[in-house]
Protein backbone atom coordinates (compact mmCIF):
# COMPACT_ATOMS: atom_id res chain seq x y z
CA UNK A 1 0.00 0.00 0.00
CA UNK A 2 2.93 2.38 0.57
CA UNK A 3 3.96 1.94 -3.06
CA UNK A 4 0.46 2.75 -4.26
CA UNK A 5 0.28 5.98 -2.25
CA UNK A 6 3.68 7.18 -3.44
CA UNK A 7 2.91 6.41 -7.09
CA UNK A 8 -0.50 8.08 -6.86
CA UNK A 9 1.09 11.21 -5.37
CA UNK A 10 3.71 11.42 -8.15
CA UNK A 11 1.06 10.82 -10.83
CA UNK A 12 -1.14 13.55 -9.36
CA UNK A 13 1.74 16.04 -9.55
CA UNK A 14 2.37 15.10 -13.20
CA UNK A 15 -1.31 15.42 -14.07
CA UNK A 16 -1.50 18.86 -12.43
CA UNK A 17 1.53 20.10 -14.39
CA UNK A 18 0.42 18.56 -17.70
CA UNK A 19 -3.17 19.75 -17.57
CA UNK A 20 -2.16 23.40 -18.04
CA UNK A 21 -1.93 23.10 -21.85
CA UNK A 22 -3.27 20.75 -24.52
CA UNK A 23 0.22 19.87 -25.77
CA UNK A 24 1.38 18.75 -22.34
CA UNK A 25 -1.80 16.73 -21.80
CA UNK A 26 -1.45 14.77 -25.05
CA UNK A 27 2.26 14.16 -24.39
CA UNK A 28 1.57 12.83 -20.86
CA UNK A 29 -1.23 10.57 -22.14
CA UNK A 30 1.17 9.05 -24.66
CA UNK A 31 3.84 8.54 -22.02
CA UNK A 32 1.32 6.94 -19.63
CA UNK A 33 0.39 4.43 -22.35
CA UNK A 34 4.07 3.67 -23.01
CA UNK A 35 4.78 3.23 -19.29
CA UNK A 36 1.75 0.97 -18.91
CA UNK A 37 2.94 -1.28 -21.73
CA UNK A 38 6.46 -1.47 -20.26
CA UNK A 39 5.12 -2.39 -16.81
CA UNK A 40 2.98 -5.17 -18.32
CA UNK A 41 6.02 -6.51 -20.20
CA UNK A 42 7.97 -6.64 -16.93
CA UNK A 43 5.36 -9.01 -15.49
CA UNK A 44 5.42 -11.21 -18.59
CA UNK A 45 9.20 -11.46 -18.96
CA UNK A 46 9.94 -11.55 -15.24
CA UNK A 47 13.46 -10.24 -15.68
CA UNK A 48 13.15 -7.28 -13.36
CA UNK A 49 14.56 -9.03 -10.33
CA UNK A 50 11.63 -7.66 -8.35
CA UNK A 51 9.22 -10.30 -7.08
CA UNK A 52 5.69 -10.13 -8.41
CA UNK A 53 3.49 -9.46 -5.38
CA UNK A 54 0.32 -8.60 -7.26
CA UNK A 55 -0.79 -12.21 -7.83
CA UNK A 56 0.19 -13.31 -4.32
CA UNK A 57 -1.69 -10.50 -2.66
CA UNK A 58 -4.85 -11.36 -4.57
CA UNK A 59 -4.62 -15.01 -3.55
CA UNK A 60 -4.07 -14.24 0.11
CA UNK A 61 -6.78 -11.59 0.37
CA UNK A 62 -9.19 -12.27 3.14
CA UNK A 63 -12.77 -11.27 2.70
CA UNK A 64 -14.68 -9.96 5.67
CA UNK A 65 -18.22 -11.22 5.67
CA UNK A 66 -21.22 -10.04 7.61
CA UNK A 67 -21.53 -11.67 11.03
CA UNK A 68 -24.22 -14.19 11.73
CA UNK A 69 -27.41 -12.81 13.22
CA UNK A 70 -26.81 -11.57 16.75
CA UNK A 71 -29.48 -10.94 19.34
CA UNK A 72 -29.81 -7.37 20.51
CA UNK A 73 -28.59 -6.36 23.93
CA UNK A 74 -31.36 -6.57 26.51
CA UNK A 75 -33.71 -8.69 24.46
CA UNK A 76 -35.80 -11.30 26.22
CA UNK A 77 -35.34 -15.02 26.46
CA UNK A 78 -36.43 -17.34 23.70
CA UNK A 79 -39.97 -18.65 23.67
CA UNK A 80 -40.34 -22.24 24.83
CA UNK A 81 -42.90 -24.63 23.45
CA UNK A 82 -45.48 -26.15 25.77
CA UNK A 83 -43.66 -29.49 25.55
CA UNK A 84 -40.41 -27.92 26.78
CA UNK A 85 -42.25 -26.20 29.61
CA UNK A 86 -43.89 -29.47 30.72
CA UNK A 87 -40.59 -31.34 30.71
CA UNK A 88 -38.82 -28.68 32.77
CA UNK A 89 -41.60 -28.64 35.38
CA UNK A 90 -41.52 -32.43 35.82
CA UNK A 91 -37.92 -32.38 36.96
CA UNK A 92 -38.56 -30.09 39.92
CA UNK A 93 -38.12 -31.75 43.29
CA UNK A 94 -39.20 -30.28 46.60
CA UNK A 95 -36.41 -29.59 49.07
CA UNK A 96 -38.82 -29.91 52.03
CA UNK A 97 -40.55 -33.25 51.42
CA UNK A 98 -38.45 -34.66 48.54
CA UNK A 99 -41.39 -35.35 46.24
CA UNK A 100 -41.02 -34.56 42.53
CA UNK A 101 -43.54 -32.35 40.77
CA UNK A 102 -43.39 -29.27 42.97
CA UNK A 103 -40.83 -27.16 44.80
CA UNK A 104 -40.48 -25.47 48.19
CA UNK A 105 -42.73 -22.57 47.20
CA UNK A 106 -45.66 -24.83 46.30
CA UNK A 107 -45.12 -27.66 48.80
CA UNK A 108 -48.46 -28.79 50.28
CA UNK A 109 -46.77 -29.97 53.50
CA UNK A 110 -45.11 -26.62 54.08
CA UNK A 111 -48.28 -24.70 53.32
CA UNK A 112 -50.33 -26.80 55.76
CA UNK A 113 -47.75 -26.21 58.52
CA UNK A 114 -47.62 -22.47 57.97
CA UNK A 115 -51.42 -22.19 58.33
CA UNK A 116 -51.30 -23.58 61.87
CA UNK A 117 -49.52 -21.12 64.19
CA UNK A 118 -48.32 -23.11 67.19
CA UNK A 119 -45.26 -21.03 68.05
CA UNK A 120 -44.66 -17.40 68.92
CA UNK A 121 -41.84 -15.45 67.35
CA UNK A 122 -39.46 -16.45 70.17
CA UNK A 123 -40.27 -20.18 69.50
CA UNK A 124 -42.00 -20.77 72.83
CA UNK A 125 -45.24 -22.72 72.66
CA UNK A 126 -48.44 -20.86 73.27
CA UNK A 127 -49.96 -21.80 76.62
CA UNK A 128 -53.52 -21.08 77.53
CA UNK A 129 -53.68 -18.45 80.18
CA UNK A 130 -54.34 -14.83 80.90
CA UNK A 131 -53.16 -13.54 77.48
CA UNK A 132 -55.89 -15.39 75.59
CA UNK A 133 -58.65 -13.12 74.41
CA UNK A 134 -61.95 -13.75 72.78
CA UNK A 135 -63.27 -11.48 70.10
CA UNK A 136 -66.84 -11.54 68.98
CA UNK A 137 -67.45 -10.67 65.36
CA UNK A 138 -71.04 -10.89 64.35
CA UNK A 139 -72.32 -14.11 65.79
CA UNK A 140 -69.08 -16.12 65.84
CA UNK A 141 -66.30 -16.18 68.45
CA UNK A 142 -62.55 -16.51 67.75
CA UNK A 143 -59.80 -17.42 70.17
CA UNK A 144 -56.35 -15.82 69.75
CA UNK A 145 -53.49 -18.27 70.18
Amino acid sequence: MAHHGLLAHKAAILVDDASLTDGRSTYLLGEFENLHLRVKQMDIVGNTGIPNYSSKSRESQQFIEDPSEVRAKGCGKRLKSSKEKAISKCNRQCSVCGVAGHDKRTCPNLNSRSNVDTYHIDNTPNEPGEHDTFTTIGSSSFQYM
